[in-house]
């Protein structure tokens, strides 16, 4: 019985804890974040790049098929 009060108290305040230090971002957590937003711009702009290829590819396609025919 007494075990179980124990861990009762011990999760109670292992969530509090948890949760209070998810309040505020550490330096490495900001930094972490930078990261992620600079390698999702960059993973936008090499779509954007890529669908533009890509799209120029089709039309040099369609052009070299109009002349050979």
């Amino acid at each position: 019985m007494i075990l179980k009060k124990l861990l009762t108290i011990m999760i109670l305040i292992l969530s509090i804890a948890v949760f209070t230090a998810c309040e505020s971002k550490g330096p490495a957590e900001k930094t972490g974040e930078k990261i992620d937003e600079a390698v999702q711009k960059t993973t936008d702009k090499a779509k954007e790049v890529t669908d533009a290829v890509k799209d120029k590819a089709e039309e040099v396609g369609q052009e070299v098929k109009k002349s050979t025919e």
